[in-house]
């Protein structure tokens, strides 16, 4: 291990001076706490759609589809498009038709 991240007591790690600790990194939040658009967005997703498709979809703009997406991926802790709806289906916020 490098000098700049070494395992401290209790779990931690020391990464040049600084502590954290796991409970620090992005948790999964409840996935109640998704808006009913961004459900209607994550599900747009879920079924294969482009933003600009989601965006004609449900009548808004790509912008606002992008913004949606960025607080989904926060709620769910989620890397990407795929990690979301797979996280989305997991917590039972989408389902599979």
């Amino acid at each position: 291990m490098s000098r700049a991240s070494r395992p401290t007591s209790e779990g931690r790690f020391s990464a040049l001076g600084s502590e954290r600790t796991v409970t620090d990194l992005a948790v999964p939040r409840a996935t109640s706490s998704l808006t009913p658009r961004e459900r209607q967005v994550l599900d747009g997703i879920k079924e294969g759609n482009s933003n600009r498709m989601v965006a004609r979809l449900l009548g808004i703009s790509e912008r606002t589809v992008k913004v949606h997406l960025h607080s989904i991926f926060i709620k769910l802790g989620a890397a990407s498009r795929t990690e979301a709806v797979i996280e989305g289906i997991r917590s039972g916020c989408i389902t599979l038709h």
